[in-house]
């Protein structure tokens, strides 16, 4: 909310009552000044708007919210697996982990499969299109480029040098 201390402070232009404003009279009478819109603190100052606002939201701010939410997240886990170690049977564990084993070696052999037959498939796919890059002022031609043959390359780059030197 922007007060009438602040308006005064900065100097911030008005804008007069409308004649048909009941409370005009009053207004003036109270503040001593014509109504004032946000808009001109946004515009004239905006450093001090900013100011105004981070002001008014911060009791609202946790800055370190996320920090202790984290904290308590490994907290949590530390205490959870404990927790789970302490519990777990270790020969069902092992059991567990042996099982995964025998399906992970099943999976991977399916998926060596699947990339082999992709790979020998003989798919006919479209030739991509890319755009060409939208400068806002052309750009100048290169000097040299990698299709050029080495001593050519050599060469202009060489006659670049000696007319740099002469200017």
């Amino acid at each position: 909310m922007l007060t009438v201390e602040q308006v005064r402070e900065l100097g911030l232009p008005s804008t007069p009552l409308k004649e048909t404003e009941l409370r005009a009279a009053g207004w003036r009478e109270r503040y001593g000044v014509e109504q004032t819109e946000i808009d001109a603190l946004a515009t004239l100052r905006p450093d001090i708007f900013r100011e105004i606002v981070s002001g008014a939201i911060e009791p609202y701010f946790d800055s370190s919210l996320e920090w202790r939410t984290d904290e308590a997240r490994r907290q949590w886990r530390r205490i959870a697996q404990d927790a789970f170690d302490q519990q777990v049977d270790d020969e069902l564990l092992e059991r567990l982990r042996d099982e995964a084993e025998t399906h992970l070696d099943a999976l991977r052999e399916n998926l060596r499969q699947v990339e082999t037959e992709v790979d020998a498939a003989d798919f006919d796919l479209p030739a991509i299109t890319l755009p060409e890059p939208a400068l806002s002022k052309p750009a100048n031609a290169p000097l040299v480029n990698s299709e050029m043959e080495l001593q050519e390359a050599i060469k202009v780059l060489r006659q670049r040098k000696n007319y740099d030197q002469c200017a």
